[in-house]
């Protein structure tokens, strides 16, 4: 495994990273294996704070606290709930002190709420003072010009950033911002939400100008996968690999959705596009899982209880669309949105009557949700 310098923070970390996202809605050992069996293969950096991403970690962390680099994040906007939310961190992931903390910046009027003064930034600048903070950054997954603003106040000492073989746009400013200030750049959405294959993404992302890949991963098989893809792209791609990679760049090039949301709404009905188009952890398995992958996987106790009225409230408000067709004709990428939400519609009733059958609902009605 390859290890680089997160920028500033002088941390080593390794170049592939797990994300805990998809991980919240597995059972939990099965997450746990999932953050040893990654940590035996060398990964040490550990994006967490998904529902109960941060105790499916705590094993490792308890085993090799000092050997990991985690990561956490808020979207809290004043110092004190950011800093509440520093010591409920701190005590589910049981332990002292949280190497990196960032704070979801997703426009610039979220960024100036945590810049101003009593603003979360604040807070967690506090806590870094007290060392239960070792580093603070921003997270964000749209309009990068956000995190440039961010980078150039000079306070910001890593960045969370979507960069993959289409999404390129980090490139232009965001990019060369951080490194002229040394910020550590973390990739998020490297597979676009399962759309690129692993052997495509990530070797493309070895050789970016980047630190660590916060690679979603819902298996076992996932963490195989991937650290032997980043560890066969050490020597550089091939020409054979580049024409693969331009290939699928073009096939997805109008297929993909760059989640910015101010460009495409407000929709008329009270769609959020890019929740349907990108967002959602459950119907991107679906669509990577098929239906029988889907009803077998081992999700969480109160994933199972909550998935049949989840697809029926997306279908719900799927079908509230009128097909106008406005957030098709400002979208600046020319995705055919209403054929993608026409495609979910008629997803949506098979796997809804199959959850239906299954009667998890009732089977785990007492499941609590580990989302706080």
């Amino acid at each position: 495994m390859e290890y680089r310098r997160l920028g500033r923070t002088g941390l080593r970390v390794s170049v592939l990273g797990i994300g805990g996202g998809y991980l919240a809605s597995l059972e939990r050992s099965v997450g746990e294996r999932i953050y040893q069996r990654a940590f035996e293969l060398g990964v040490n950096y550990f994006d967490g704070r998904y529902g109960d991403s941060s105790f499916k970690l705590r094993p490792l962390l308890k085993a090799h606290r000092d050997q990991c680099v985690i990561v956490s994040k808020t979207h809290e906007t004043t110092a004190d709930r950011a800093i509440q939310r520093v010591e409920e961190d701190l005590q589910e992931f049981q332990t002292d002190y949280i190497d990196v903390y960032l704070l979801r910046a997703y426009t610039h009027e979220m960024l100036q709420q945590h810049l101003g003064p009593g603003g979360s930034m604040e807070g967690l600048l506090r806590a870094r003072e007290q060392g239960k903070v070792g580093y603070v950054g921003l997270s964000g997954h749209g309009d990068l010009s956000v995190l440039t603003a961010g980078i150039e106040t000079g306070v910001v000492d890593v960045v969370m950033f979507p960069i993959n073989i289409v999404r390129r746009e980090a490139f232009d400013d965001m990019i060369p911002a951080a490194q002229k200030q040394d910020v550590g750049l973390a990739v998020m959405k490297p597979f676009s939400a399962g759309t690129i294959p692993a052997h495509i993404a990530l070797p493309w992302l070895v050789q970016q100008p980047i630190h660590t890949i916060g690679a979603g991963v819902a298996s076992l098989e996932h963490v195989e996968l991937d650290v032997a893809q980043v560890n066969a792209a050490a020597g550089g791609l091939t020409p054979e690999q580049e024409i693969e990679i331009e290939q699928w760049r073009q096939k997805l090039e109008h297929e993909t959705c760059r989640i910015c949301d101010e460009l495409c709404g407000p929709c008329p009905k009270g769609l959020y596009i890019s929740g349907f188009l990108h967002h959602d952890v459950w119907y991107n398995h679906y669509l990577t899982l098929g239906l029988e992958g889907f009803l077998t996987y081992p999700w969480a106790d109160w994933a199972k209880r909550s998935a049949a009225e989840h697809f029926r409230r997306r279908l719900a408000r799927l079908q509230a669309c009128d097909n106008c067709g406005l957030c098709e004709q400002r979208c600046p990428h020319h995705l055919p949105i209403m054929d993608m939400l026409e495609v979910m519609r008629e997803n949506h009733p098979p796997l809804i009557k199959a959850l239906e059958e299954l009667d998890w609902a009732e089977k785990y009605k007492d499941a609590p949700s580990p989302y706080h």
